[in-house]
């Protein structure tokens, strides 16, 4: 009986040590999940932070590309304000030409 008794408080003491292992191997538990739901989040962050970048870099892109087209249409107005400052000159001078003819 002694030696049954040994035995029991042998198992209890057993048994105590592997609700103490569940209890510890739950706390790691929760402390990996929370840690895994930090990392998610941080994740998350830094593929939304990106996606901001993309779009900002593109939107850099597009606005260059606008700039460049509105700096070749000025050219081409600046080239026509020329082209028709000559023009109006040159007709000025054959008015004058036919004025003095006519005079």
């Amino acid at each position: 009986e002694a030696a049954l008794t040994k035995q029991q408080n042998a198992a209890k003491a057993s048994e105590a040590q592997l609700q103490q292992q569940k209890q510890m191997s739950e706390a790691k538990l929760k402390e990996v999940s929370a840690a895994e739901a930090s990392a998610k989040t941080k994740v998350a962050e830094l593929e939304a932070s990106l996606a901001k970048q993309q779009q900002a870099a593109s939107s850099k892109d597009e606005l260059a590309k606008r700039t460049q087209e509105l700096e070749a249409a000025l050219a081409k107005q600046q080239t026509a304000v020329k082209d028709l400052t000559t023009a109006e000159a040159s007709a000025k001078k054959q008015v004058a030409e036919l004025e003095a003819a006519v005079a």
